[in-house]
């Protein structure tokens, strides 16, 4: 249990009794064992902005109910935010497919600070830690040194194959092999990427292509290189150093409509945004909403909780449709 649990519960019912908090902390973190995508979406929202969908809300609340009697089962939309709070936080203290999603939903749905209510700040805190210490723990320096000296002497052994320690040695080189390999992969696909200075989705010289043209298709081109969920930490950075190799780079904000007309739609993925997901995912449904001849105005923004005044630079756009896009693929592997 988050130790300003009783804070956070605080919001919802003033001076709530100290022993049911570990009760209510354990039932929330049972519920989000185990986190289908629709699942995890709907408390993503429920947390960030204080909606859910009432069919949601009302299995939500019956679950908790019976697994923390005392939990009230209706009239209780802000202690549901509480509880919801603690099921998202719960999940990133160990590794897992569901604690990817979880922060990097987190992530994406942040974008800009006034666009979120949440019920405390430690939990978009967590998600920043968790990424950047997954994606460090899921890329590690190899350290094969001694394994392969070992394997090498195994090998030059006598009759060596009948050696059950040795086969045994020769199936970990080969796995290990495998996976250091796929991270060396990642690294030299974006190291070609940064130095080619050319964009392969637009088949063009980055010096041909301005920033607006290019800002969100930089964002995919960088998410087809990733290997591994979370994606390294370093990533956002290369996509601003991308940006710099543009026509006429420049830091001038537009509008998100402007970044949306400015796109090759051929050269983004469409991406099947789920109804529980837009607000988690505003430029990608931006995105589905003009591939499907929608209209991209104020009122389609506002049911984003963006302001239709909102501008970004090309990067702060970049960077957001990136985040969107590897939610949504940590999403895909939760089925």
């Amino acid at each position: 249990m988050h130790p300003n649990f009783y804070h956070w519960h605080n919001r919802a019912e003033l001076k709530p009794a100290t022993s049911v908090l570990q009760p209510r902390w354990d039932a929330a973190a049972t519920f989000a064992e185990k986190l289908p995508a629709d699942d995890a979406c709907s408390l993503l929202r429920l947390a960030l902005f204080g909606t859910a969908e009432p069919k949601f809300a009302k299995r939500f609340s019956e679950e908790l109910v019976a697994l923390e009697p005392t939990f009230l089962p209706e009239k209780n939309a802000e202690l549901l935010r509480v509880m919801a709070t603690a099921a998202l936080y719960s999940q990133m203290e160990t590794e897992s497919p569901e604690a990817d999603a979880v922060a990097l939903g987190l992530l994406a749905g942040v974008f800009i600070p006034d666009r979120i209510q949440p019920v405390c700040k430690e939990l978009t805190q967590r998600a920043g830690e968790y990424l950047a210490r997954e994606s460090e723990r899921m890329r590690p320096t190899p350290k094969v040194k001694a394994q392969y000296q070992a394997l090498k002497e195994a090998v030059n052994s006598a009759n060596w194959a009948a050696n059950t320690g040795a086969t045994e040695l020769v199936g970990k080189a080969v796995l290990e092999l495998g996976e250091t390999m796929g991270r060396i992969s990642e690294e030299n696909q974006f190291l070609w990427w940064l130095l080619g200075r050319r964009s392969s989705l637009l088949n063009s010289r980055r010096n041909q292509i301005t920033p607006k043209q290019y800002a969100l298709v930089a964002a995919a081109e960088a998410a087809e290189r990733v290997a591994l969920l979370p994606p390294p930490s370093s990533v956002e950075a290369l996509i601003e150093e991308v940006l710099t190799q543009c026509l006429k780079p420049s830091t001038s904000a537009a509008s998100l409509v402007d970044f949306i007309d400015a796109v090759n739609l051929d050269c983004v993925e469409a991406t099947a945004v789920g109804a529980g997901a837009h607000e988690l995912g505003p430029l990608t449904s931006l995105l589905e909403l003009r591939r499907t001849g929608g209209k991209v105005d104020s009122v389609a923004l506002g049911k984003l909780h963006i302001p239709a005044k909102l501008k970004v630079s090309p990067f702060e756009a970049a960077r957001q449709y990136f985040r969107e896009t590897m939610f949504f693929k940590a999403l895909a592997e939760l089925g």
